[in-house]
């Protein structure tokens, strides 16, 4: 998915300034490693939502929500913002997360796969490369 963004955004700007398209090549572990990070934070969202206390039937005493709300609630003179953190995880706890909220958490999930692939896994001579020459996929 990101890939796919990616080349979206190099093709309008080449358009845009009638220039040729650069070219690229990306290991398909990569785009393992950038796809299963997506997922993986899209699925861990909800439940880190949930064990952190904010639940269908709300915020459960005792909790890391209830101190969290508690600590919002102190920085507002007692009361918690409408549309704000607690309200925003709160709402996550009750229907799930948003198409935008699962949108920014897949971006996330992906950029930490990346690193992850990129930092703490040694680069293998992989036979399975996605190659880009500047007019498309070769």
């Amino acid at each position: 998915m990101l890939h796919l963004v990616y080349t979206v955004l190099l093709l309008s700007a080449a358009f845009d300034r009638g220039s040729s398209l650069p070219s690229f090549e990306i290991e398909c572990s990569t785009v393992a490693w950038v796809a299963g990070g997506a997922v993986i934070a899209v699925v861990a969202a909800p439940l880190a939502v949930g064990a952190l206390g904010f639940t269908t039937a709300g915020i459960s005493a005792g909790s890391g929500a209830a101190s969290i709300m508690s600590a919002f609630a102190g920085m507002n003179g007692g009361a918690t913002v409408a549309g704000g953190v607690v309200a925003a995880l709160q709402s996550a706890g009750v229907i799930g997360l948003t198409v935008g909220a699962k949108t920014a958490v897949a971006g996330t999930g992906a950029g930490v796969g990346y690193l992850i692939k990129s930092y703490f896994l040694e680069s293998s001579d992989e036979h399975c490369v996605i190659k880009f020459n500047g007019r498309g996929f070769v």
